[in-house]
């Protein structure tokens, strides 16, 4: 998934379910982020104090950071979560779309009390869950054949052009030079809603595959999930609700928009800004924009000075950035540490 669906989709969804614009900001905001929190390091801040970052962003990795233990420690909590089918490790560690594990995922978030980064939680596993859909039969570790995606044919594409564009992501950004890891074989193709593709893998099957009816799939998902969570904690409730048949064909529609992202993605704010989607437009829905350092400036000032670069703004302590990095190090503990070992998938 991309940017249309992380963020435009799951804040439609947040909004259709009943949270107040606000709240949907918050959640649609930490399920795109989730792709772009791309630093690390520790921020000493000069007027005391530090911060410790978390890393789930994979698209700005160096390849020398691309080992195993970055792989498990990035793309598998974040971006391709097992799926464990099959006896073989390796094979269990392939995505499978709304797994058991994903399912378990869910379930635990949905019973747990309420934090002050609960929305940026709900937010990142919203990111996690979407991509089992997209990233299914993929895995975010390297080994051997097994993210082969052999006699890659899309509909309406030429080979040549497809060869072009996974020669221009190469180019572009650095993991899809590693063709051993996740789905970098087929580029961005199993991210675009609106692509019809077909492959056959290392094991030499068969799939033909159709994102939107993924996408669609994976959005009734996310919806049900934002909705169940508004009848737990029914404080975050404003109706009116869109039931999931109202808004349907309006979200299939923009799934099968053809086009390149910034294209999609417009035709997502326009359809939000004008009503479209069926809740009245106020508040964020009528100028929504997405800007990936827009929590970081609010929650932090960065100065010239050499060494303690870093000033804590006023609030910092309760800011939507330091809130989405705790959501972040509490999914990642929980998933490598807690859940997965108790399906003897050992990778923390």
């Amino acid at each position: 998934m991309q940017i249309d669906f992380h963020f435009y989709t799951i804040y439609a969804l947040a909004r259709a379910t009943g949270f107040k614009p606000e709240d949907a900001y918050i959640i649609a905001y930490s399920s795109q982020h989730t792709d772009d929190a791309r630093y690390e390091d520790a921020l000493e801040f000069k007027n005391g104090g530090r911060f410790q970052q978390v890393l789930s962003a994979h698209k700005f990795l160096d390849l020398d950071a691309l080992t195993k233990p970055t792989c498990y420690r990035i793309w598998v909590p974040f971006h391709f979560l097992p799926g464990n089918l099959g006896r073989d490790f390796y094979e269990r560690m392939l995505t499978r779309a709304n797994s058991i594990i994903a399912q378990r995922m869910v379930e635990e978030f949905l019973s747990s009390d309420l934090k002050p980064y609960s929305l940026h939680r709900l937010g990142i596993i919203l990111h996690v869950y979407a991509d089992t859909w997209s990233h299914q039969n993929f895995m975010g570790i390297m080994y051997r054949n097994i993210n082969d995606v052999r006699d890659l044919k899309v509909k309406g594409t030429a080979k040549r052009s497809i060869k072009s564009l996974l020669a221009k992501l190469k180019e572009e950004i650095l993991e899809y030079c590693a063709p051993e890891l996740g789905h970098a074989q087929a580029g961005t193709i199993p991210d675009e809603p609106y692509r019809e593709w077909e492959y056959e893998d290392y094991k030499g099957r068969y799939f033909q595959i159709s994102n939107q009816e993924r996408a669609l799939d994976a959005a009734q998902n996310c919806y049900m999930v934002l909705s169940r969570f508004l009848k737990r904690f029914p404080q975050f409730l404003s109706p009116p609700v869109l039931p999931w048949q109202k808004i349907l064909e309006k979200i299939g529609e923009l799934f099968s928009h053809q086009g390149e992202l910034e294209e999609r993605t417009e035709a997502w704010r326009e359809a939000i800004s004008n009503g479209r989607i069926g809740f009245e437009p106020k508040g964020k829905d009528t100028n929504l924009h997405y800007h990936d350092r827009e929590w970081f400036r609010a929650a932090v000032t960065v100065t010239t000075e050499e060494g303690e670069r870093y000033i804590r703004n006023e609030g910092f302590e309760m800011s939507h950035w330091k809130y989405f990095h705790d959501a972040a190090a509490f999914h990642r503990f929980h998933l490598l540490h807690e859940i997965l070992p108790e399906y003897g998938i050992i990778c923390g």
